[in-house]
């Protein structure tokens, strides 16, 4: 069994498949903590994460090398769907102290690297398409495209990242073996700026304004008159869930405007975020494009 060992705060970090039961159940016990769970009712038992990963699934944790401890996991269960085998992702996550480190990218890695052995070529999740971090990760540091939204896909959820919102889930396909994903983990790919998709032509469909400390989502536009379409998200999600009732109002109107868009055949390419007078403003660019160009890695900025 291949590990990898990296560096992180100063301390070493192993890669690897669990190889005990302990090993299994520390990787249920860190997702407590990853999430913020009240109680085991919503995590991935031990028993399942042995199942799945003996029989096809792909399962790494991160542990630090001197104390054992597990830090991070990856965790993914074969898929079917329209005739077509691939892995679903189900979670992928670190600790609040390791994260923003790259452990979570050197973990995707990981996974993708396992999934092309096992002779396959795409790998699925979803994540809240409100959250401006998993949306810079999963679309611009990645490569993933969009083309599915779910509304409330989870139901109620009760760890501390989710609690009191609906789960609106984006479902993410990273195309492991794509000329697009290619580019992207090799830099080549480069994410441009707002500016440069206005100028050849994005049209931004929503408008927003400044409230307070928080930026509220005041109206939106359907139409299919442009191929390329620019979203807004917001910001900062975190600062927004002290103000309740401007964050349902981002999320109901986002249900319409993701549900409008990928339902007429826009996909999800990029994700811009940028920082102005103090304030970081996020965007998804969507493109109507066949998915065969997009993975060929074209983009329309080019």
């Amino acid at each position: 069994m291949l590990e990898d060992i990296v560096r992180v705060k100063d301390r070493s970090i192993i890669i690897r498949e669990p190889k005990t039961i302990d090993d299994y159940k520390k990787l249920m016990d860190v997702q407590i903590e990853i999430w913020g769970m009240p109680d085991y009712s919503e995590a991935v038992t031990y028993h399942m994460l042995i199942s799945a990963h003996r029989h096809g699934g792909v399962l790494y944790g991160a542990f630090e090398e001197d104390t054992g401890r597990a830090i991070g996991l990856v965790f993914s269960i074969p898929a079917y769907r329209n005739g077509k085998i691939y892995q679903y992702s189900h979670l992928a996550g670190v600790i609040p102290e390791y994260r923003h480190k790259g452990l979570g990218y050197i973990l995707k890695l990981k996974q993708r690297k396992h999934v092309i052995n096992q002779g396959l070529d795409l790998i699925v999740w979803t994540y809240d398409p409100l959250q401006g971090s998993n949306a810079k990760f999963n679309i611009e540091k990645l490569g993933a495209i969009v083309r599915k939204f779910y509304e409330n896909y989870y139901g109620e959820l009760l760890d501390k990242i989710n609690i009191g919102m609906p789960s609106d889930r984006f479902e993410a396909e990273w195309y492991i073996k794509s000329k697009r994903v290619e580019l992207k983990l090799r830099g080549l790919l480069k994410t441009p700026s707002l500016d440069k998709i206005l100028e050849i032509g994005g049209y931004l469909v929503t408008s927003t304004h400044l409230s307070g400390e928080v930026r509220v989502l005041k109206d939106y536009n359907l139409t299919d008159k442009h191929d390329l379409v620019i979203v807004e998200i917001p910001g900062e999600l975190k600062k927004l869930k002290k103000h309740r009732e401007i964050l349902l109002a981002w999320r109901y109107k986002a249900r319409t405007i993701f549900n409008y868009y990928l339902s007429r055949g826009y996909i999800v390419i990029e994700f811009i975020t940028q920082v102005s007078d103090g304030e970081r403003r996020n965007f998804y660019i969507l493109w109507r494009r066949d998915l065969e160009d997009i993975l060929r890695g074209a983009v329309p900025w080019s």
